[in-house]
């Protein structure tokens, strides 16, 4: 070739590049990216397309070659059909696809698929209520690996399930994504990762985001919302190394380890290697968790650490006054009215082995990372590591759930901590030498849009401000800010309402009921006593509906999980209610729902999945007792702990 020849040609290369970067991607592919020198033009408006392999059908453009396409145009009632054994790439360049019967992009077949959204340009994809499409579940739907970037502005609406799903793996690199779904906003069905962009999404009932495998957020900003579900969930492992992430949930915040089926759980995990702990479907509906594994051992304290011995009776983890009181921890010492350095006040502490904690663990390196919750703010079910970054959690007012929770402990080596929420199951973290522990509880509940601020009391300077969006009785701050050995004031919308002096390792101030009891709340996170059966027969009370419900057998506490009569519980729950003698098994019937009990036994068979309970059902003074909170929720219902007053409220 001349060097005239060469200047021409470099002269057309670039003056191709100008009106299209496309048209040259492929002019430089490398070995194995062939695909990259098959480009084309699909312009939806009038339904024409270039490239090889590209076709339309009705309205549908299939795509059989890998290739990398322009896509622009409106598409009213249709979708593009991917199925190639290369890569395929997708520049949505004002791109408008709506589908009434299945996906608006279906990527059936890819060794990769790409969509970049062009910057400077508005997109949208919609599907319908009903697929005639098999195998898709998602607006957005890729069988194979899906990585998303650009930006430009991309809008999803999911009218069937899930907006955008993959059944490997999905990344996200920038964009600005707005996704409205009626189940799973994202979904993941091995690794889900966010690098960047600005992602927004709304979930009527499933999870925002989700993933099989692993979740991991390296940045970005996310703004996520489910409204009957979880705000991010991994049933695998959860890491957070940077970003803005603004979480709303009706469930848990943010969790690791729970699961929609055993089957797609198993196989998830089946992928690498691994065994899932967690019983199918609910943490061993949430409540009565499952049986440790053969082999796992019981967790040691941490250092420094000192064994709490359980009350003779197990009546309450409560210090005798329950009047106000400032309790400071001191080298383990345990004095009246205070938890040891990492006590979890109700959840986690857990007997976990190693690898199980490891495989459901829940890592926060960096980030500010915001929770409104109903549920658990952050919910491991496995470890909990928190090296740094900010974490505010609102929530939940309920009892029955914590803003912090993990199976296997909290582990704090760095950043902050800010909890607001009810106090009746909080854990706290073992926290790394230089960070300190507020735990303050407060004579009742704080409304709503309550200011809660602490300030160093001799210069005025402000340490911590947080306004919950929820109605709260109990604060945590954990920071290496909070210095031992300093006074500090708590305001409350600006008024005074108490001061102490911090002590190095957690402060407890207030009379904050320490130990969630009762409807399966792990007594005290570092209680290490046997959890031997308790009776407590003339404290329980169960209320279904507002209507108490009587037994000849008064309900009791095996393993921190409530047992009571199943005949006059399920009757009450209307449910229908059969004894096998032979099989020594009970049976209840009802919403749909199967579930099958036998004595003695921790296996539990809902509509013919398996589950573990914590307690077995065992037969008490002629009388057959089984774990309420595991029939009621499986069943439908709503439980909630009244630590307080000992009593279990069951509504529909």
């Amino acid at each position: 070739m001349t060097s005239l020849t060469k200047k021409i040609l470099s002269a057309f290369l670039i003056a191709a590049a100008a009106v299209n970067p496309i048209l040259t991607s492929g002019c430089f592919a490398e070995d194995g990216d062939e695909w990259k020198n098959n480009t084309g033009e699909i312009n939806l408006d009038n339904m024409t397309v270039t490239g090889s392999g590209v076709s339309v059908e009705a309205n549908t453009v299939k795509i059989t070659d890998g290739g990398d396409f322009n896509v622009s145009g409106t598409l009213a009632d249709g979708m593009i059909y991917i199925n190639s054994e290369e890569k395929v790439k997708l520049r949505l360049s004002g791109a408008n696809i709506s589908n009434s019967s299945g996906p608006a992009i279906f990527f059936d077949n890819a060794e990769k698929a790409f969509i970049t959204i062009t910057e400077g340009t508005q997109n949208s994809l919609s599907d319908g209520k009903s697929y005639t499409v098999e195998d898709a579940d998602g607006t957005l739907f890729s069988n194979d690996d899906l990585e998303i970037k650009g930006g430009g502005v991309l809008n999803i609406t999911g009218n069937y399930q899930h907006g955008i799903a993959g059944d490997d793996d999905v990344s996200i690199e920038n964009g600005t994504i707005t996704v409205n779904s009626y189940e799973h906003g994202i979904k993941a069905n091995d690794k889900l990762s966010v690098s960047g962009g600005n992602i927004t999404v709304t979930s009527e009932t499933g999870k925002g985001m989700k993933a099989d495998l692993d979740v991991v957020i390296d940045g970005g900003t996310l703004n996520i919302t489910s409204k009957q579900s979880e705000g991010i969930e991994s049933k695998g492992t959860l890491t957070i190394n940077g970003g803005d992430i603004n979480v709303t949930a009706a469930d848990d915040g943010i969790n690791t380890g729970n699961a929609d089926s055993g089957t797609e759980q198993t196989d998830a995990f089946a992928q690498r290697g691994e065994k899932p702990f967690m019983a199918d479907g609910e943490r061993g509906a949430r409540g009565d968790m499952q049986t440790p594994p053969d082999g796992m051992t019981q967790m040691t304290p941490p250092d420094g650490m000192t064994q709490m011995a359980p009350p003779d009776d197990m009546a309450q983890m409560m210090p005798p006054d329950r009047t106000n009181h400032v309790g400071h921890m001191n080298d383990g010492a345990v004095p009246d009215g205070s938890m040891p350095q990492g006590g979890g006040h109700g959840m986690g502490g857990m007997m976990m082995d190693e690898e199980t904690a490891a495989a459901h663990a829940i890592t926060i390196n960096g980030g500010s990372i915001h929770v409104n919750a109903e549920g658990d703010g952050i919910d491991s079910n496995g470890s909990l590591s928190i090296n740094g970054g900010t974490v505010t959690v609102y929530g939940p007012s309920n009892t029955g759930n914590g803003p912090l929770d993990a199976e296997a402990g909290i582990n704090m080596n760095g950043g902050t901590v800010m909890t607001a929420s009810s106090a009746g199951m909080l854990q706290l973290p073992t926290a790394a030498d230089g960070i300190n522990i507020l735990s303050a509880s407060f004579d009742g509940a704080q409304n709503a849009g309550t200011t809660v601020s602490i300030k160093e009391t001799a210069s005025g300077n402000e340490l911590m401000t947080m306004t919950p969006t929820k109605s709260f009785q109990a604060v945590v701050f954990a920071s290496s800010e909070l210095k031992s050995g300093t006074d500090y004031t708590i305001y409350l919308n600006g008024s005074q309402y108490t001061s102490f002096t911090a002590s190095a390792g957690t402060t407890t101030v207030g009379n904050a009921a320490f130990g969630g009891r009762g409807m399966g709340g792990r007594n005290g996170g570092n209680w290490r006593g046997d959890p031997a059966s308790v009776r407590r027969d003339d404290e329980i009370k169960v209320f279904v509906n507002g209507n108490r419900v009587t037994f000849n057998t008064a309900p009791v506490l095996k393993n921190d999980t409530t047992l009571v009569g199943f005949r006059a519980i399920l009757e009450a729950l209307g449910a229908e209610v059969s004894w096998d003698e032979a099989t020594q098994t009970v049976t209840a019937v009802g919403n749909g729902v199967t579930i099958t009990l036998t004595i003695n036994s921790t296996k539990a068979d809902v509509n013919g999945k398996t589950y573990e309970l914590l307690a077995a059902p065992e037969i008490i003074n002629d009388s057959t007792l089984v774990p309420v909170r595991f029939l009621s929720e499986q069943l439908g219902m709503t439980v909630n702990w009244d630590d307080a007053t000992e009593t279990v409220t069951i509504n529909s």
